[in-house]
């Protein structure tokens, strides 16, 4: 008789032991998971996540609380440190043209070009007398002229096509000096009405976006020419605008400006330097235009709902206060600080997506949220100046379209931004107020004389009053 050897015993040993090392390692990938949940969701040790906000009206939807975080601090850029920029012309292998890369200095990128270093050394000493190189930013651009033993016999720096310096070998050492740039500066008029919009108006004259910018900003403190301009309103503005070469190159100061709107009657603006105390733009009656808060911190947006503590929620058709303004506008426009103040957060906060909130003196603090992302330097403890690009729009959180929610409190309570009573910075007096009357006056006849302005040509650059003139630019709108 054959006898058969039973296994079903030691097959169900197997299989119980094949089922406790899956039960150990399942086990163990749900604790490892659980780990790396706990740990992502935790907050870092330096961020104070604040409390949810609840005035922006998001907790209708606590189920979307948990989006996945878009990290969208667009203010870095991907250049590379350590590269430098170089490039040899084929056709003249004496010549190297170059640019400054971020943290670098021109010590360096001359030296990675393989340069006698005390040459370097001749050219920087020389440079320094026209040159404030603590000053230099990435893109600074410059040329290396050398011999048939690769020696630096003349070297050019370009901070901009204003300025340019050369360092050129004579004898033994070098001698540097600036360049002689031919620039013509003309003041020019221009008036205009609107037919769509301030921007359009501008671009039917011939001229970019950018002089309607600033023009905006000007009067960023009295009206929102996203809600408030209408259809035949009329400007004229005063503006210098420089060529280079026979092109135009940039736009130079804002001289003077007015709106006449059918809203909010005639707004002034005029450049004043009489006083060194007080430089920058007033009103026809001597009062800066500069105030205490902005009027909006968005410039060209659309509001596309008000602070309403009645709002029928367009979700959930019923009564939902809303603590805020809503612009819309598209992506990466900027986001502008209401006042001086400091940014107490400035990250992701759930529905809100990327959120700043600023604290600012006398109990107000100002919110951001839906952020594309912060401007560089934004962050926990920054100090930002008002007008202060801080933020760009974005579509980020809970939101149905590219768009600001911003919200103002007082005291810790929410307010209507849009009814904040806003005082003048100061106004001007005494002898200053009488300069500035005067001056007022040349401006005001020549914006509303018939005809062409006379223009005045400076070709020289290098004279103080015209460069400092030439480069107020665009850079004096939050006076």
């Amino acid at each position: 008789m054959l006898r058969y050897k039973s296994t079903f015993g030691h097959d169900a040993a197997r299989r119980q032991a094949r089922s406790i090392l899956f039960g150990v390692i399942g086990a163990a990938l749900i604790l490892a998971v659980a780990v790396l949940v706990f740990v992502s969701r935790a907050p870092s040790a330096d961020v104070v996540v604040p409390a949810p906000i609840e005035s922006l009206g998001m907790q209708e939807w606590p189920q979307l609380q948990e989006l996945s975080r878009q990290e969208l601090d667009i203010s870095e850029t991907d250049q590379s440190d350590d590269q430098t920029f170089v490039e040899v012309m084929p056709s003249d292998p004496y010549l190297i043209r170059g640019k400054i890369n971020k943290n670098q200095t021109l010590f360096v990128a001359l030296k990675n070009h393989g340069l006698d270093v005390s040459d370097i050394h001749q050219v920087i000493t020389a440079m320094q007398e026209v040159v404030d190189f603590r000053r230099t930013q990435p893109g600074d651009k410059y040329e290396v002229h050398l011999d048939a033993d690769r020696r630096i016999v003349k070297f050019q720096y370009e901070v901009s096509p204003e300025d340019i310096s050369i360092a050129q070998r004579e004898g033994t050492v070098f001698l540097a000096q600036k360049l002689d740039v031919h620039k013509q500066i003309e003041e020019k008029r221009l008036h205009g009405a609107i037919q769509s919009s301030l921007y359009q108006a501008f671009v039917d004259l011939g001229e970019s976006g950018e002089l309607a910018t600033h023009f905006m900003q000007l009067f960023k403190y009295d009206i929102d020419f996203g809600t408030d301009s209408q259809v035949g309103d009329t400007f004229s503005v005063l503006v210098e605008k420089i060529t280079l070469g026979g092109k135009f190159y940039r736009y130079g100061r804002v001289s003077a400006a007015t709106y006449e709107s059918r809203s909010k009657g005639r707004l002034e603006a005029y450049y004043f330097d009489g006083d060194e105390k007080h430089v920058g733009y007033y009103d026809g009656g001597g009062r800066a235009l500069r105030r205490t808060f902005l009027k909006t911190p968005v410039v060209g947006c659309t509001m596309t709902s008000p602070f309403d503590l009645k709002r029928m929620h367009p979700i959930l058709k019923r009564v939902r206060p809303h603590y805020g303004i809503d612009w819309a506008g598209p992506t990466g426009t900027p986001v502008m600080a209401f006042a001086d103040g400091t940014v107490t957060f400035a990250g992701w906060e759930g529905a809100n997506g990327n959120l700043l909130i600023i604290e600012h003196a006398h109990g107000y603090t100002s919110l951001y949220a839906h952020l594309h992302g912060f401007a560089r330097g934004i962050k926990k403890g920054s100090v930002v100046r008002q007008g202060q690009v801080v933020a760009m729009v974005g579509n980020t959180g809970i939101s149905t379209g590219p768009h600001l929610h911003f919200g103002v409190k007082r005291h810790g309570k929410y307010i209507d931004p849009a009814r904040i009573d806003a005082t003048h910075s100061h106004t001007l007096a005494g002898p200053a107020l009488v300069a500035f009357d005067r001056k007022r006056d040349v401006y005001r006849a020549a914006l509303s004389a018939p005809g062409l302005l006379p223009a005045h040509v400076l070709v020289d650059s290098s004279l103080p009053h015209e460069d400092s003139n030439a480069h107020e630019a665009m850079n004096t709108g939050s006076q």
